[in-house]
């Protein structure tokens, strides 16, 4: 984890530095080309591996309902903090 932060860190700082470079105008290329491969080679890793493949339809399926429930709580979330947030004072219209 460390080691994570510390790229993290460094490549900060390269952004600062290099904030005035002509070759920032390729960073969403190249950033898009890296996301590409790091899910290429993680479809590999999974593909090669028969526990996951074999578990795939149960893992799918945990990774559905986790993901709706997720969704479901952020829009509950999201309609308590509207309503909070922008909600009339005085006692307005109820929505």
């Amino acid at each position: 984890m460390l080691r994570i932060l510390v790229v993290l860190f460094i490549g900060i700082a390269a952004g600062r530095l290099l904030r005035r470079s002509p070759y920032r105008r390729q960073l969403p290329h190249t950033t898009l080309a890296t996301v590409v491969i790091l899910l290429f080679v993680m479809g590999m890793e999974i593909g090669s591996d028969g526990q996951i493949v074999r578990n795939l339809p149960s893992l799918g399926g945990t990774a559905l309902a986790i993901a709706l429930a997720a969704t479901g709580g952020s829009l509950v979330a999201a309609r308590i903090a509207y309503r909070f947030l922008f909600g009339r004072k005085g006692g307005g219209d109820a929505r």
